[in-house]
């Protein structure tokens, strides 16, 4: 009983001093809890480590440039959580990108043939390259094979392959809809219409985090510029301080 505590107290730490949407960009990568502790318990301690480079300064300049360590935990700290950030944005990405292609894909075989979706599904996997989404996609084409009235094989791989948008769940969903209840040809076009809006938003929300880093270009070169002066100023400040006032 007293171990299960312990587990939870701890488990609610790293959860207490981790961002927002840390666990979430995690656990959507396809990790648990598991990972997400030791991805903290790894910043924490390369936090920890980034504090000795303030004994150089210390040593050098001043005991009061030991203030600087708390800079540099908090940078460093700050730093795990922006890669992890821009890893999970670059997955995101290519995810976008094979789901797109995957909705167009099904959505043509749809209008052009009159095949099962059995081998509209083996047909697109042939036409996908070789990555996560195409493992999801073969493991989903299993799934309803083992359980074909089930909806839940469709559920689970909007979760896996998208991410579990709406607007994925909403596709896969009316796909099951498709093959086990209606052979109405509008609910292809319909498919088709969620598959062209998706497209649009997401060409746009991809164009517009790309082009963050070209705006925050200018704004890090400065910020690279300030670095220096800033130590600098500290400095003078020091000098005229222990000149002055006879420190």
């Amino acid at each position: 009983m007293e171990q299960k505590i312990m587990k939870s107290n701890k488990k609610s730490f790293w959860h207490l001093i981790a961002e927002n949407d840390l666990y979430e960009m995690v656990e959507k990568s396809g990790y648990g809890e598991e990972e997400f502790v030791l991805f903290q318990k790894r910043r924490l301690r390369g936090s920890l480590l980034s504090v000795l480079a303030a004994i150089v300064p210390t040593v050098l300049i001043n005991e009061w440039m030991a203030a600087s360590a708390i800079l540099f935990f908090v940078v460093t700290w700050r730093r795990y959580y922006t890669k992890e950030r821009e890893e999970y944005q670059e997955m995101l990405y290519h995810k976008q990108v094979s789901w797109y292609v995957f909705q167009r894909l099904i959505v043509t075989y749809l209008q052009s043939e009159n095949d099962s979706i059995y081998i509209i599904l083996k047909k697109v996997l042939n036409r996908m390259e070789e990555g996560e989404f195409k493992t999801n996609l073969q493991r989903f084409i299993i799934d309803i094979t083992d359980d074909p009235e089930s909806v839940l094989p469709f559920i689970t791989f909007a979760k896996n392959a998208a991410g579990g948008t709406d607007s994925s769940l909403t596709f896969m969903t009316a796909l099951y809809n498709f093959k086990n209840y209606s052979s109405d040809r509008s609910v292809v076009n319909e498919l088709s219409d969620v598959a062209r809006r998706e497209m649009m938003r997401g060409i746009h929300d991809i164009r517009i985090e790309k082009e963050k880093g070209f705006y925050l270009f200018p704004t890090k070169i400065h910020m690279v510029n300030v670095i220096p002066m800033f130590g600098f100023m500290i400095s003078v400040a020091y000098y005229v301080i222990t000149n002055n006032m006879n420190f």
